[in-house]
């Protein structure tokens, strides 16, 4: 017949489990707070209600009679010569500090 084990392997691995369970929940304790406030925004967000800032002041209502109505202008392109002009500014002033520490 075959010889049973006294459970000793069994009892480690619960024992195992509640510390990793314990670790865990410290750990969701540190991090709950940050987690519902993100719920709570994302929750308002969802039912379309204004969310109140940090200052405590409600956020101006939208003037247009959807919310999502909202189209921002697409993001003006940089000027190439300002930006060259600007890095081979950048470069030089770059250039005279090493030469400098040197």
């Amino acid at each position: 017949m075959r010889k049973q084990g006294s459970g000793f392997g069994f009892v480690i691995m619960l024992l195992v489990l509640a510390v990793v369970f314990y670790l865990a929940m410290n750990n969701f304790k540190s991090v709950a707070p940050e987690a519902m406030d993100i719920k709570r925004h994302n929750d308002a967000r969802k039912a379309g209600r204004d969310v109140r800032t940090d200052s405590g002041q409600p956020t101006t209502p939208s003037t247009s009679s959807n919310a999502d109505a909202w189209n921002p202008s697409p993001p003006s392109r940089p000027n190439l010569s300002t930006m060259d002009q600007k890095t081979t500014e950048h470069t030089g002033a770059v250039s005279d500090a090493l030469s400098q520490t040197n």
